[in-house]
């Protein structure tokens, strides 16, 4: 009888295969989660960039009463402006191109048949 020690090379190569297939699954699988990840955090500065908007303004009522009274159909308000205003992070990047949002984002406040005040973004405004 012969005393076997160690594993064989069939052994040993399907543990590897085993291995790369588990590490491949979960380097998929994290991507997909860091993308997910950076959705959610576009659409939380989505919403900062909005209730600032609103903020702004409220502490500007002069642009506030024109939309609701029907005077002005919409307005623009810069990022920039905002920025200066101290109602939002200078640097605001984009999660998911990692770059800055640029100054000149147009945020366009309407009134809705609701009378509710929506914002959009437009940069070609």
């Amino acid at each position: 009888m012969k005393n076997k020690k160690g594993f064989t090379l069939t052994e040993l190569l399907v543990v590897i295969v085993i291995l790369v297939a588990v590490a491949g699954t979960t380097i998929f699988g994290m991507e997909e989660i860091s993308k997910k990840s950076d959705e959610k955090s576009l659409r939380e500065i989505e919403k900062q960039i909005k209730l600032a908007t609103d903020v702004y303004l409220s502490n500007n009522d002069v642009y506030l009463k024109s939309l609701l009274n029907g005077e002005i159909e919409e307005k623009c308000t810069r990022l920039y402006v905002l920025e200066n205003e101290g109602l939002l992070d200078i640097n605001l990047t984009n999660p998911l191109t990692k770059e800055k949002i640029p100054g000149n984002l147009c945020v366009i406040s309407k009134v809705n048949p609701d009378g509710v005040i929506e914002h959009t973004f437009d940069f070609d405004y």
